[in-house]
């Protein structure tokens, strides 16, 4: 972690590195590197919205679990909660959005709503179509972002 102190390490880094951590051979560096890279993540964490928070479940979390396990239900079900409006209940208005999500002009498959967790990066709507994977700013803000 020698970066300058103006360079703040992005939530994904951090992640991949506790995880590294966490598996490390010598005891003191998988304990004492785990829990201060588990600190830093904290602090990062704190700033994150429920949304961008949703989002990083939906990313690094949800896929690791068996679909068959409980433990996928409850993520999923937090998932989903902390995507819900800012009055706390999911608005009606809202569920029949998330109903209608926007085809992917490139191939016609759904588009999903991703919302940005690090610093420089926005939400984006992304196609599901894995051979597609075209991605695009939402509402009046479209603009091509496929790499």
């Amino acid at each position: 972690m020698g970066q300058a102190p103006e360079q703040e390490i992005m939530v994904c880094d951090l992640i991949e590195i506790q995880r590294m951590l966490a598996n490390a051979e010598h005891p003191f560096e998988r304990l004492v590197g785990t829990l201060f890279v588990a600190g830093m993540l904290d602090m990062r964490l704190a700033k994150l919205t429920d949304r961008q928070i949703g989002q990083l479940m939906f990313d690094h979390f949800r896929n690791r679990l068996g679909i068959l396990l409980p433990e996928t239900t409850i993520c999923d079900h937090a998932t989903r909660r902390l995507f819900r409006s800012t009055n706390g209940n999911f608005a009606a208005e809202e569920m029949e959005k998330q109903r209608r999500r926007p085809a992917c002009p490139k191939c016609g498959n759904e588009m999903l709503l991703h919302y940005g967790y690090e610093i420089d990066h926005s939400d984006f709507l992304e196609c599901v179509f894995l051979n597609c994977r075209h991605r695009e700013l939402p509402n009046t803000e479209k603009e091509n972002l496929t790499k």
